[in-house]
């Protein structure tokens, strides 16, 4: 049996989209573009372009074109260096899907 078109959506938007449970139901507005920063059980890091709501920690990916999860593969640029960065650390060895992440915290700039 294979998978709807509805409920592979929902699987996609599960796995790029993260949503702050510590505050009170909203909609939210994803407006503004930061850096996620996923540090896996190995301390291997991997980059993603993300819309952060303006209202709480909420956010979900900017998909390209056969990269839904907005991850950047190569070194952060300048400009990708200046945007707020939020942090969150993935319970398993592998990257299953941004849902997954545990102490996610929000800063305003990398310090690198």
């Amino acid at each position: 049996m294979g998978v709807g078109h509805l409920k592979l959506r929902k699987l996609l938007k599960e796995e790029t989209t993260y949503k702050d449970k510590t505050i009170l139901k909203h909609k939210c507005s994803f407006t503004e573009h930061c850096i996620l920063k996923i540090i896996d059980k190995d301390n291997n890091v991997n980059y993603y372009n993300v819309l952060k709501c303006n209202q709480c920690l909420s956010f979900k990916s900017i998909p390209l074109p056969g990269n839904i999860s907005g991850h950047i593969f190569q070194d952060l640029s300048l400009e990708q260096k200046k945007l707020p960065l939020i942090v969150g650390h993935c319970k398993h060895y592998y990257n299953v899907k941004f849902m997954d992440l545990e102490n996610v915290s929000f800063h305003q700039s990398e310090k690198t």
